[in-house]
């Protein structure tokens, strides 16, 4: 399932970066930006080192905020392709982007798990985990939604559904912009104009 919220309060409105990115107004169509930036309400949790992280220690940098799980099909594999492609940008600003990956599947997403699935891609993304509880309220926060499929077999296998998009919060801890599948060039001209901001 790729479902695209409502965002109650977040106008669209897309920039001339937005544009520029693109290099058309098509692709310019897969940037939301939240307009006025809405803060994120702090949490912590467990990253793939079995450390707990709160996102206020990510204050100052830009974070890339993504909800997915570690056995995903499809979805994932392919947002986090993207990201890995825009993190390898030799953009400043995108280089001081942070990525964080949230597992909606704390079942089965151990940090050791968030581990072995995160690293092939970079050893610079971070992986957080929790429990269902703690999970939902954070998404929640962001106007994702996730929920647990029916069984897939007699064993009990299952599969996570969840929304696709790519959160963007400034260094000020402030939700900037949603990005839909939206292209490397789009996602790095974007986090790029947030992190180059200047802060009074």
């Amino acid at each position: 399932m790729r479902a695209r919220l409502r965002f109650t309060g977040l106008a669209l409105a897309i920039s001339a970066v937005a544009t520029a990115a693109a290099g058309d107004n098509a692709d310019a169509q897969h940037v939301q930006f939240a307009d006025p930036p809405r803060a994120v309400a702090d949490f912590s949790l467990t990253d793939q080192r079995g450390h707990a992280l709160a996102l206020s220690k990510l204050r100052g940098r830009p974070v890339l905020v993504f909800f997915g799980f570690a056995h995903c099909p499809d979805i994932c594999p392919a947002m986090l392709q993207t990201l890995k492609a825009a993190h390898a940008s030799r953009d400043p600003g995108m280089r001081r982007a942070r990525i964080v990956m949230i597992s909606v599947d704390g079942e089965r997403d151990t940090p050791a798990a968030m581990k072995a699935y995160l690293e092939p891609l970079s050893k610079d993304f971070i992986g957080l985990t929790g429990n269902a509880a703690d999970v939902t309220r954070i998404a929640t926060d962001f106007r994702a939604i996730f929920f647990k499929g029916p069984p897939l077999n007699a064993a009990g296998d299952y599969n996570m559904q969840h929304t696709s998009q790519i959160y963007l919060v400034d260094a000020q801890g402030r939700l900037r912009a949603m990005f839909f599948e939206p292209s490397v060039e789009t996602l790095v001209t974007i986090t790029r104009q947030i992190a180059e901001e200047k802060t009074s």
